[in-house]
C-alpha cells in the first residue's frame, strides 16, 4: 500500500543531489563481447548504481547510497508489535490470533533476502484501547502529522509494558476487523529526524495496519516494512483510464512493491530492488559497458550466480535483465524466462519508477512478460534476445 503521506512536505526538501561518479575502465573486447579484469568490473559497476534522484526524501527506486534514515536490511532486525482496538471496533480475536496474520512475513523476508535478513518480532500480547473511535483516525495516511499522532498514542499506551530500547522498529497492529479505520495501512517513514522516541530509543521506521491486512495477509507487512528500508511503490497511485493495464500498467504482477499478494504470479522482489537492499552482492551484477554482451543469468529465486545484467542509459536510468523461475514465492508463474525492465531513479514512488515490458497489450497481468528462447525486445536502442535457457538460468545476447 502507499507509504506515509508526508510526501507533500518531502518534495520541498530533496535529500539527495546528483552523484557524479568518475569511472576508470580497463576493458578488453573480443569479437564485440565484453571481457573485463576484476578491477575493471568493480569500476564499471559504479555507472549502474543509480542515485536517489526523485526529490521525495523518504523512499526511492534509486539507492546508491540508500537513504540513510531507513531501516537496516541485513542481520537481525527486532520489531515491537503493539496491538490496539477501538470503542467502535473492540477486538473479537485474541492477540495471538491477530499476530498470526503478520508472523509469516519473517519467512518471506528470509526467502527474498537469501537469508541475509532475520526479521524478528517481539509481540506484546495485549489489546490497548485507543482514545477515539476507529473512524476518527481514518485514513491513517491523511497527513504525516495525524499519522505520527496515531503512532505516538499507540506506543504510549504500551510503553509501560514494552521495552522499546531493545527494538529497531515497530508495528502498530490494529484490530483487523476495524473497518472504520480504512483500508490503507501505511508505513511510517519520517525524514529529518521527525520520528518518535521511547525508552531513550529513536524510532524512525515502522508500520501501522488497517483493514487491508485482512485481504493481503502477512505480505502487507513485507510491503510496508520494505518501504521503511527505502524502496518505492511500483503500482500507480492514479489509474490511467486510457490504459488497458490500469492499476498494473507499470509492473504487472511482479514484485510485492507492485501487487502485494501471495496470489500474484511473481511477488518476489525484482533483482534491482534486492541489489539496492544489499541482498544481491555487487559481484552478482554485470554492468554492461560494451556494445555487445552474451551473458548467462541464474534464476533470481536461487542463491548463487549472476543475478542481473544492468545496462546504464543515463545518470538516472538503466535497463535491467534478470531470470525468473516458478520457485518458492514465485511458484505461480505461468511463464518463466528473462524479465526485462527500465529503472528510472528520477521518477517518484507511485509514478512508474520501474517499467516492465509485456509482449502483448492484452496481457494485463504481464504473465507472459518473461522472454523465452528466441524471443527478443528492443528498448531505448538496446536489443535483448534470449539465446539459451535451462531449468535455472537464461542466456541473453544484448546489443546496442
Amino acid at each position: 500500500m502507499a507509504e506515509d503521506s508526508e510526501a507533500e512536505s518531502k518534495k520541498k526538501f530533496p535529500r539527495w543531489g546528483w552523484v557524479i561518479v568518475g569511472v576508470v575502465v580497463a576493458v578488453v573486447v573480443f569479437g564485440g563481447i565484453q571481457a573485463a579484469t576484476p578491477q575493471a568490473v568493480i569500476d564499471i559497476r559504479q555507472a549502474c548504481k543509480l542515485p536517489v534522484a526523485d526529490g521525495r526524501g523518504d523512499v526511492a527506486i534509486g539507492g546508491f547510497p540508500r537513504i540513510n534514515e531507513r531501516l537496516q536490511t541485513t542481520g537481525k532486525v527486532v520489531t515491537a508489535v503493539v496491538m490496539v482496538d477501538f470503542s467502535d471496533a473492540p477486538a473479537s480475536m485474541t492477540p495471538q490470533e491477530a499476530f498470526a496474520k503478520i508472523s509469516g512475513s519473517s519467512a518471506t523476508f528470509d526467502e527474498v533476502s537469501y537469508g541475509k535478513l532475520n526479521y524478528t518480532f517481539v509481540p506484546n500480547y495485549k489489546w490497548y484501547r485507543m482514545s477515539e473511535p476507529s473512524s476518527a483516525y481514518a485514513p491513517l495516511n491523511q497527513s504525516f502529522k495525524t499519522h505520527r499522532n496515531y503512532v505516538v498514542e499507540a506506543l504510549t499506551l504500551a510503553d509501560a509494558e514494552t521495552d522499546f530500547s531493545k527494538v529497531d522498529n515497530f508495528i502498530v497492529l490494529a484490530n483487523p476487523d476495524a473497518e472504520g479505520l480504512g483500508i490503507v495501512g501505511p508505513a511510517f517513514t519520517p525524514i529529518r529526524g521527525d520520528g518518535v522516541t521511547f525508552d531513550g530509543k529513536y524510532l524512525g521506521n515502522g508500520a501501522t495496519s488497517a483493514a487491508d491486512l485482512l485481504g493481503l495477509g502477512s505480505i502487507w507487512l513485507n510491503h510496508e516494512i520494505t518501504h521503511t528500508m527505502g524502496l518505492a511503490d511500483l503500482y500507480p497511485y492514479v489509474e490511467d483510464s486510457t490504459s488497458s493495464m490500469k492499476g498494473l500498467r507499470f509492473t504487472g504482477e511482479f514484485s510485492y512493491m507492485g501487487l502485494s499478494s501471495f496470489d500474484s504470479a511473481s511477488p518476489g522482489l525484482l533483482a534491482w530492488e534486492r541489489w539496492v537492499l544489499g541482498w544481491i552482492e555487487d559481484d552478482q551484477i554485470i554492468c554492461m559497458s560494451s556494445n555487445s554482451l552474451v551473458q548467462t543469468i541464474t534464476a533470481l529465486e536461487t542463491t548463487s550466480g549472476i543475478k542481473a545484467v544492468v545496462v546504464p542509459i543515463g545518470r538516472t536510468k538503466a535497463l535491467v535483465i534478470e531470470s525468473r523461475r516458478a520457485i518458492g514465492i514465485d511458484k505461480k508463474m505461468s511463464k518463466v524466462g528473462a524479465l526485462i525492465y527500465l529503472v528510472d531513479s528520477s521518477i517518484e514512488s507511485g509514478q512508474g519508477p520501474v517499467q516492465i515490458f509485456p509482449q502483448n497489450p492484452a496481457d494485463q497481468e504481464y504473465w507472459l512478460a518473461p522472454r523465452s528462447v528466441g524471443e527478443s525486445i528492443s528498448v531505448e536502442g538496446i536489443t535483448v534476445t534470449v539465446t539459451q535457457a535451462d531449468a535455472n538460468s537464461d542466456t541473453v545476447k544484448i546489443e546496442r
